[in-house]
């Protein structure tokens, strides 16, 4: 974990808030820091999609018409990509408080094109 801490104080310019792990079934995420590429599942989704640390996760289901996660403006100003973050560990950059509010975040409620995966995560997306 040490070494993901200085990789953080690296990023210089970048804005990203450490979230805490969602648990699913009191089983505990575990983020391995050698592991490059995650899987993101919807809840009633036969698709899953693959992303990593570098791209957030609405990218990485394709920015796709036919994306189970709304798409909007993709840069968190919408609100169109609502989602809650059911299980998994992720990143998430500053998200606009007129769709995401202080009490959202705590319930990993959170803009699928703000945050980034540092696990698998499970999410189910939510109507703006």
């Amino acid at each position: 974990m040490g070494d993901f801490l200085g990789y953080l104080r690296n990023m210089k310019g970048h804005r990203l808030t450490i979230k805490r792990s969602v648990t699913m079934n009191n089983q505990q995420t575990v983020v391995s820091p050698d592991r490059a590429c995650y899987q993101v599942r919807v809840m009633n989704e036969s698709r899953c999609f693959e992303t990593n640390s570098q791209n957030n996760v609405l990218a990485s289901m394709g920015w796709a018409e036919n994306s189970p996660v709304p798409v909007g403006c993709k840069g968190g100003g919408c609100g169109k990509c609502r989602v809650k973050v059911t299980s998994g560990t992720y990143l998430s950059k500053k998200m606009s408080r007129a769709h995401i509010t202080p009490r959202d975040e705590e319930q990993s409620i959170v803009l699928a094109c703000r945050i980034f995966a540092q696990s698998d995560i499970h999410l189910i997306p939510l109507e703006a």
